[in-house]
């Protein structure tokens, strides 16, 4: 079985295209030519049966009876059919009665077997009839001269004709048949070459296009393609954009945690360098600082961001997980939730990041609110794309957020020891999460609740 799948690994896609589309059109040509050298075989000795059924007819146009009672035929040289008047011309015909036996002037130096006598209005088509090592073809009736109404009599007629003439034009039919079929072939083929090397052009100007960006030539690929590639380059420059955004993300956190170390570790080593007391508790509270700052950049660090392939996963099942937690952990508030949530509405990205996105969300809700939250989830949906996005709602009847503080919260690059009073580094990290999933988080009021009102668009 492997040493199979080797073999068909060497194999390119367009040998295999040319291999298959060779095989169907040799196959498909050799039934032509089957079908069409069947059907000239069929038509050909159908004309056979017509011409000496036609031969037949004429004979008994020019039988005469007798005054005992016979058949003749009298005028052997002005026969209807010339060819019986012409010795060993390849036609040859028979009639045999009870009285009367005639054969045509082309039987002359003939070698034929005797016809069968045959019952009135009975018929036999011999094809073909062989004797003596050639070929024939043999009509014979039987049938009835009436000359009176009270005398019947009963013969036979018998036409033979020479196959060889339908033997060779049947050899020459077939031989410029297949001398057709093959020229044919050949210039199907060379068309056929041609359209694909058409049609598998933009696959090798793909690996082209990758071959150029592991080398760093290019940034992203093409999107010059037709239709049924463009779901995969769009896919590949997602899945390439995605991978870049995390590296960058990461980068920017290692530099946030180095510049963020730099103000506890310099009061520390400011501490111990002093030649009087140590101050324990400043360097405990800087030592909490950093734990603080580590943790903050471990979980953004930890944001798996936007993908391209992933499967959904239902927002209701987390959501009201995250509500039976916070219910308990703030059971002395009484906290009302008002949930309204779109059917079948999902998430498509990592378990960790949808958890810590409302999780951060909903605890700043209940941890401000008066007694009322509101939480909505509607579904985006976007022209070609076959996946969902999400529109996530959070409000509370809280003392709401200072207009003058919204654009200090969102605005990128706070660090966790910069944040304002009462969000902690939770919204930091929802901002975060949105940003890696290319989405937008919006901060406004609340005109029902008067109180804080977070928008999360995140699209498919």
């Amino acid at each position: 079985m492997k040493k199979n799948n080797f073999v068909l690994k060497r194999f390119s896609l367009t040998n295999r295209l040319l291999i298959t589309a060779t095989l169907a059109l040799v196959i498909a040509l050799s039934l032509i030519g089957f079908v069409m050298d069947q059907a000239f075989k069929e038509k050909t000795m159908h004309l056979v049966k017509e011409r000496l059924e036609d031969y037949v007819y004429a004979l008994i146009s020019v039988i005469e009876a007798t005054e005992d009672h016979s058949i003749t035929v009298p005028d052997n040289d002005h026969l209807p059919i010339l060819k019986l008047t012409q010795p060993a011309s390849g036609i040859y015909a028979q009639i045999i009665s009870e009285k009367y036996d005639w054969q045509s002037i082309s039987m002359i130096g003939a070698d034929l077997p005797t016809p069968n006598i045959l019952s009135t209005n009975n018929t036999t088509f011999d094809t073909p009839l062989h004797f003596r090592g050639k070929d024939f073809f043999r009509m014979t009736k039987g049938l009835i001269y009436q000359p009176q109404d009270d005398v019947e009599i009963p013969f036979t007629i018998s036409v033979t004709e020479d196959a060889k003439n339908y033997f060779r034009e049947l050899g020459e039919f077939k031989e410029k048949l297949w001398m057709w079929i093959f020229f044919t072939s050949i210039i199907l083929l060379g068309i056929q070459g041609l359209i694909m090397n058409w049609s598998l052009r933009p696959l090798k100007r793909l690996t082209e296009n990758l071959a150029e960006l592991e080398k760093g030539k290019i940034d992203r690929v093409s999107d010059d393609y037709p239709s049924e590639l463009a779901g995969l380059t769009n896919n590949l420059n997602k899945l390439i954009e995605n991978e870049r955004g995390n590296l960058n993300r990461q980068r920017k956190t290692l530099g946030d945690l180095a510049h963020s170390l730099k103000t506890p570790l310099a009061i520390i080593h400011s501490e111990l360098e002093n030649t009087g007391a140590t101050n324990k508790l400043l360097i405990s509270e800087q030592v909490a600082s950093m734990n603080d700052i580590v943790e903050y950049q471990l979980k953004r660090a930890a944001v798996a961001g936007h993908r391209t392939f992933t499967v959904g996963m239902p927002v209701i099942d987390k959501l009201e997980q995250i509500i039976r937690t916070l219910d308990k952990v703030y059971r002395n508030k009484k906290v009302k939730t008002h949930l309204q949530i779109a059917p079948g509405a999902e998430f498509f990205g990592e378990h960790g990041d949808l958890m810590e996105l409302l999780g951060n969300l909903i605890e700043n809700a209940y941890k401000w609110c008066d007694q009322n939250i509101s939480v909505t989830i509607k579904t985006l949906t976007l022209l070609n794309r076959r996946r969902t996005g999400l529109i996530v709602e959070i409000a509370d009847d809280g003392p709401g957020v200072n207009k003058a503080k919204r654009s200090e919260l969102l605005k990128r690059g706070v660090r966790g020891d910069e944040q304002v009073k009462g969000h902690g580094i939770g919204l930091s990290i929802v901002n975060d999460i949105v940003e890696s999933y290319q989405g937008k988080i919006e901060i406004k009021y609340h005109e029902l609740l008067k109180g804080a009102h977070f928008i999360i668009t995140l699209p498919p």
